[in-house]
């Protein structure tokens, strides 16, 4: 008797460590020579990596105004295009007195936000990687390689979120998976594969927005869980990457009570969970970053520009992806001027935002070539990873009657599905190469009579 075979297919395919030791300190010299140029002004300026654009759309004009009057220290862009987008960063950098170190949400790679460019597998997928973790740090260097081309310096990446609830509604395929050894091990490979290029890494989003149905672009989460938990689970993943030299990591808008019982007040906005949990109890060096200050979670309860006054006397060092740059910095100096924050920290942060620049190559900026930038940023070696990567991601959820491998294809009838295509796909035509096949296509538009069919 002939087995029916379907295929179906699924589309989207404690150590201490200095800050020193974190970062190249080959061009200290520039760090403390660009340092000892600033004053008050410029070195709040410096604490600044605001909103680059909203979707692919630019306003140059109010990016220009931020450098010259506000002496911003980097920017965050987002969708565009990779042309566009150099051409525009070349002429901010060529009006910046300090170089403008640029991030960029790259998880999994340049067309996270950029069109034209090569699109890794999500995270969700290579946690179904069985081994391999070799071919993700192959990923992290190749991404960070196309960052330098690109410009880009920080990558925040990468997402170490223990997704452990099915609900959640931000984090669910930017995670590596539900098991924390899984987790760290694969995060660990993409963060080795974009330092070992000399981009900056930033591990996101602590203390851990695995468990949690609300979306922090809109609304305050609550993770309830108590500390015992959150050491053993959600934390995991921080100690092993700092310990491995983490270079950067980014605080998530989140409210935990049993770390800061604060009522509404955010985890990017408190000393308890940054300064002592993380610098302290973790031992962590590098750069800290906010989550988006323009998202709800943040502001929600607190002005923007007292919320980002909270940020740096929490312990943050880079205040990521506001709006209100004016009302930042007006409420920085005041606070400055009122002794609630102390020059002492000012200067800190700033010490290490331009050792960090130093690290990223700024010490000796060159403009971006547009010249085969396109052809530069889609490489062969990409487009073999990518193969590589898929065959080894592909997962066999059930194998009833050992029916895969497939063999004796001509005596077999062989069916595939494909859910999400009306046209027949790319494995559709290659399984015609080897033998009969019945193909079947669902997509939004099939009606029911032709779903009861296929039954």
């Amino acid at each position: 008797m002939n087995k029916l075979i379907v295929i179906i297919l699924l589309s989207c395919v404690t150590v201490s460590v200095s800050s020193q030791s974190l970062f190249n300190t080959s061009h200290q010299k520039w760090a403390d020579s660009v340092f000892a140029r600033l004053n008050t002004d410029e070195k709040i300026g410096q604490l600044f990596m605001p909103r680059g654009n909203y979707n692919a759309k630019y306003d140059p004009e109010l990016l220009k105004y931020w450098i010259k009057e506000y002496k911003i220290g980097g920017l965050v862009l987002f969708a565009g295009s990779p042309v566009r987008q150099a051409q525009l960063v070349n002429e901010l950098q060529s009006l910046s007195k300090v170089p403008l170190i640029i991030g960029m949400d790259l998880e999994w790679g340049l067309a996270m936000r950029l069109d034209s460019t090569v699109r890794f597998p999500y995270q969700m997928t290579l946690g179904a990687m069985q081994g391999n973790n070799q071919l993700i740090e192959q990923m992290g260097a190749e991404v960070g390689k196309q960052c330098k081309r690109m410009g880009v310096h920080i990558n925040y990446a990468p997402v170490v979120d223990v997704n452990n609830n099915p609900n959640n509604p931000v984090i669910n395929f930017r995670s590596f998976g539900e098991n924390k050894y899984k987790v760290t091990e694969k995060a660990l490979a993409y963060m080795k594969g974009l330092q070992s290029e000399g981009i900056i890494t930033s591990a996101k989003h602590f203390p851990g927005h695995g468990d949690t149905g609300t979306d922090s672009h809109y609304d305050l989460p609550l993770i309830a869980h108590n500390k015992t938990r959150l050491d053993s689970l959600e934390l995991y993943p921080y100690r092993q990457l700092i310990a491995n030299g983490l270079q950067g990591v980014m605080i998530a808008h989140l409210s935990v009570p049993s770390l800061d019982s604060t009522k509404n007040l955010a985890s990017t906005l408190s000393k308890k969970i940054i300064t002592n949990l993380l610098r302290k109890e973790l031992g962590f060096k590098g750069l800290i970053f906010t989550d988006a200050m323009d998202m709800k979670a943040a502001t929600k309860y607190f002005p923007e520009g007292t919320a980002n006054v909270k940020a740096i006397l929490a312990g943050n060092d880079v205040l990521e992806t506001l709006t209100d740059i004016p009302g930042a910095f007006n409420a920085i100096k005041y606070a400055l001027a009122n002794k609630e924050i102390t020059q002492a920290e000012i200067d800190e942060r700033v010490k290490k935002i331009l050792l960090a620049k130093a690290h990223a190559g700024l010490w000796n900026y060159k403009p971006i070539k547009t010249d085969s930038l396109i052809e530069d940023l889609n490489p062969v070696s990409s487009d073999l990873l990518n193969r590589q990567l898929a065959e080894n991601t592909i997962t066999v959820l059930r194998n009833k009657n050992e029916l895969i491998p497939i063999k004796d294809l001509e005596n077999k009838k062989i069916a595939t599905l494909s859910i999400g295509s009306k046209d027949k796909t790319q494995f559709q035509k290659s399984a015609e190469l080897y033998t009969s096949v019945d193909h079947f296509n669902i997509d939004e538009n099939t009606d029911e009579l032709r779903l009861k069919a296929l039954r």
